[in-house]
């Protein structure tokens, strides 16, 4: 939660961590675990093709204190339903319909145009910003020049969230596009380790 766009949070960036997308025995503790391990990131609930129920289990199984750490990526309705704290707008769940008004909205954006128009966003995700830890093939999409310009004249801003191939050794090279965080998967999923999580934590609190 970048100060200047989430109160409250203590680090000079965001961190966010995104589910695996698929569902699998013993998610809930590993989620429990991370969440213990750090009070101050976010975690985003992506499953895509996962049902309202699935969602469900998970979030039955999460410290109910934690809860407004949760931003669901999908099933916009278990909202009303559940303490979480945000949603995130896809294009499964384009528009929040539901009738709490204190969600932060976020969303992904692919392009640097996107990013001219994020005004009613709490923050979104630009990617990919490195090659994918998580996804073969998924190659980064901006070049240092595209992203040093769109830094220099303030399109990426505090709001913006790199996303791709974000890992302990790839934060450092964020520095330069004034990024007001990153987002993380396969850095925490892929191999799960805890004292692993507590370097990225380490790293994006420099």
């Amino acid at each position: 939660m970048s100060r200047t766009v989430l109160s409250g949070y203590t680090y000079r960036r965001l961190l966010v961590v995104i589910t695996r997308p698929d569902c699998y025995e013993g998610e809930a503790e590993q989620i429990t675990l991370l969440l213990n391990a750090d009070p101050h990131f976010l975690l985003h609930l992506r499953k895509p093709e996962a049902a309202a129920d699935d969602y469900r289990k998970i979030l039955d199984r999460l410290p109910a204190t934690e809860l407004h750490r949760i931003t669901l990526g999908g099933h916009h309705e278990l909202a009303e339903d559940y303490p979480v704290g945000g949603v995130h707008l896809n294009g499964r769940g384009p528009a929040y319909t539901g009738i709490r008004h204190d969600l932060r909205l976020s969303r992904s954006c692919h392009s640097i145009t996107e990013l001219n128009h994020i005004e009613d966003y709490t923050y979104v995700f630009l990617s990919p910003i490195f090659n994918s830890i998580s996804k073969e093939g998924y190659q980064a999409a901006f070049s240092s020049e595209a992203l040093t310009e769109a830094c220099q004249s303030g399109i990426i801003n505090s709001r913006v969230i790199a996303l791709g191939g974000i890992s302990a050794a790839t934060l450092p090279l964020l520095a330069p596009y004034s990024f007001g965080g990153a987002a993380v998967l396969g850095a925490v999923w892929q191999n799960f380790d805890l004292n692993k999580f507590r370097e990225l934590v380490k790293e994006i609190g420099r």
